[in-house]
């Protein structure tokens, strides 16, 4: 039950690419209920709607999944999520999501020539048989159909994370998070993570530096997004396994305006799981990874 790295496990590559490919398939796993979309496309709206569902309502910045402490477990709940269903299109209950190191990327002198983006890999994604069927109106922010292929930008703008900064941040950090529990959090490891403070900028600058569909509230489109929260993931997994004694925040005292994010509140979900981030926090009932020691050495 081990997440390995894409490029370093071509099996685990292209399982994931198969299995991928499965669920977006209406005709192979067709979402019910909703025509001419499949269980793929159910996670693009999954995670729209927890984007425009403020909390609390009447501000802009915190949302069910974003902005907030219920960030990372969140995430891990959609990663799971998804997981689950790829063994069952794979029928092998010993796969696991593999993630993408962009520090590594990063390093490269090009780093949109890594061969994650060949036609081998990702790349195949951006061509006309891979449908975009939901969209983010860039306009009105509404979710809408939509018939075309994947949208991407490599390297436009922005940059990938490096190995010395993640470090440093999971090395320096003790809490998991800060008031006010936004995205205003001066420190805490998950505001630092999530990207909206600190030098790195980590989960959002991957999706500025990929750009296209990677840039809407309907990012799920691009396969790459499982593949890029999977190794946010693993930085929360390391940091966990560096300061195992740093609990996460807020708890069940805090007000009400912080629903979805509560220790025992239940995170967001289209689906009738009721899931908190209590029961996501232990990572390794559900897989381990094939390394965090990159990630947690101490020497930066």
């Amino acid at each position: 039950m081990i997440r390995h790295n894409f490029l370093s496990n071509p099996e685990a590559a292209q399982k994931y690419i198969e299995g991928v490919r499965r669920l977006k398939d209406p005709a192979q796993f067709a979402w019910a209920g909703q025509d001419g979309l499949s269980i793929y496309d159910s996670f693009v709206f999954w995670h729209h709607q927890s984007m425009m569902l403020m909390t609390p309502p009447n501000q802009n910045d915190r949302n069910a999944a974003h902005s907030g402490p219920g960030f990372l477990p969140w995430h891990r709940y959609f990663l799971i999520t998804l997981e689950g269903l790829l063994r069952q299109a794979l029928n092998d209950n010993e796969f696991r999501i593999p993630y993408w190191d962009w520090t590594t990327d990063a390093e490269l002198p090009e780093p949109a020539t890594s061969p994650i983006w060949s036609t081998a890999n990702l790349g195949q994604f951006a061509l006309s048989d891979w449908r975009v069927r939901l969209e983010m109106s860039l306009r009105t922010g509404d979710l809408r159909p939509a018939n075309r292929s994947l949208q991407r930008e490599l390297g436009n703008t922005g940059r990938l994370p490096t190995r010395t900064g993640v470090r440093m941040i999971i090395r320096d950090q003790a809490a998991y998070d800060t008031s006010p529990f936004s995205s205003s959090s001066p420190g805490g490891i998950r505001n630092l993570v999530e990207g909206w403070v600190g030098n790195e900028r980590i989960h959002n600058s991957v999706h500025v530096w990929i750009g296209g569909d990677m840039g809407r509230s309907s990012s799920p489109n691009d396969p790459v997004f499982f593949l890029h929260h999977c190794n946010v993931d693993r930085i929360w997994a390391a940091w966990q396994e560096r300061h195992p004694d740093s609990t996460y925040l807020p708890d069940m005292t805090a007000p009400d305006t912080l629903q979805f994010h509560r220790i025992d509140d239940a995170l967001y979900s289209i689906y009738e799981d009721t899931v908190t981030p209590g029961d996501m926090v232990d990572y390794k009932t559900y897989y381990e990874y094939d390394t965090i020691s990159d990630l947690a050495e101490l020497q930066v």
